[in-house]
């Protein structure tokens, strides 16, 4: 083993204590990260026994996390930088927990950015009502000003859903869809779609491929909303919606990456 292995593993092994010390005792942390806490005023805190304490506070002490100063427990700098990020990656995968049965609909060979996943509101399908989990993108769509989407699968509904929008109210729309689905949708839908494609404000760009989800941006007067319209088997599993300014950005970013290669 050389110089770098050897380095790399040692950081390895400094990283796993840190982690597994996070992950037991990140309570503890959390407690002296508003202010210094005396052991009894932790003990009363976290609620748990006084050698449980005794063992935190000596694991954090070890991985440089907390100090004594004092008479009382003060975070470092590590241990407030170690709490944010742990905080974050616990959300995070809390939040692909929660998620995940809609993720694994689509394809692993197109993943979503985590700052689509970071503060994503979930819109479940019912099973029995399934439709229902597009109530809330179908009410942003009615108050929005631009949609922009890519389209790899459509409902029957949606050519109605968007000549509704157009005819009460001023919106501009633009959408890459595959080219098979398109000419689904002009065979099924034809007098919805030929009146779709002469709207001024209406664009549809067929791409000769497959689009890897049914993504959305929708703006709005006071916001702009990214969203994925997961379907499997014709049939809605679920929606994702995030407002944030990273996740509205990766969500321009990737449909402009199809925009360009559609006709």
């Amino acid at each position: 083993m050389d110089n770098t292995e050897l380095t790399n593993l040692v950081e390895r092994e400094v990283g796993d204590e840190l982690r597994d010390v996070l992950h037991k005792r990140s309570d503890i942390l959390d407690a002296v990260a508003d202010r210094p806490r005396t052991k009894p005023e932790l003990i009363d805190i976290v609620d748990k026994s006084r050698s449980t304490i005794d063992r935190g506070v000596d694991d954090l002490e070890s991985v440089d996390c907390i100090e004594r100063r004092n008479g009382a427990y003060h975070p470092t700098t590590k241990g407030r930088l170690a709490l944010a990020e742990y905080a974050d990656f616990t959300e995070i995968t809390n939040r692909l927990e929660t998620a995940g049965e809609i993720l694994n609909h689509l394809s692993s060979e197109n993943p979503i950015s985590r700052v689509f996943l970071e503060d994503v509101t979930i819109h479940s399908a019912n099973p029995h009502v399934p439709g229902a989990a597009l109530e809330e993108r179908n009410e942003l769509l009615r108050s929005s000003t631009r949609m922009i989407g890519l389209t790899p699968t459509a409902l029957c509904s949606f050519p109605d859903t968007l000549a509704e929008v157009v005819r009460d109210q001023s919106i501009t729309i633009e959408i890459v869809v595959e080219e098979a689905v398109f000419e689904s949708l002009s065979e099924v839908k034809s007098d919805r779609i030929t009146a779709l494609v002469a709207h001024d404000d209406v664009t549809f760009y067929t791409f000769e491929g497959t689009l890897p989800y049914a993504l959305w941006v929708m703006e709005q007067e006071d916001d702009t909303y990214a969203g994925i319209t997961v379907y499997e088997n014709g049939g809605v599993q679920g929606v994702l919606i995030n407002d944030t300014t990273e996740a509205v950005a990766w969500a321009e970013r990737v449909y402009q990456k199809y925009r360009t290669r559609a006709n």
